[in-house]
């Protein structure tokens, strides 16, 4: 069965060693708009993200994976 993508979200942050907070702020800092609450929110699943935003957290998540010595293992969903 196939994850969901906000499952996917949810499990590389875990993996990134990141907290909701520290996401949080990697997201803000790259341009994104959603409040602490909503982010969490998209990550237990309560709420889905736009495209933009969830591209964002994607992009924080992977940022943080590099730092670590990974690679960018969240999937986009913009392809463009």
């Amino acid at each position: 069965m196939m994850k969901r993508p906000l499952d996917v979200l949810d499990v590389y942050c875990r993996e990134a060693g990141l907290s909701y907070g520290e996401l949080w702020l990697r997201y803000s800092e790259l341009g994104g708009m959603c409040a602490g609450f909503e982010l969490e929110a998209f990550l237990h699943g309560l709420q889905v993200p736009s495209v933009y935003d969830h591209d964002i957290i994607a992009l924080a998540i992977n940022e943080r994976l590099v730092e670590l010595g990974g690679h960018h293992a969240v999937p986009y969903l913009h392809d463009g």
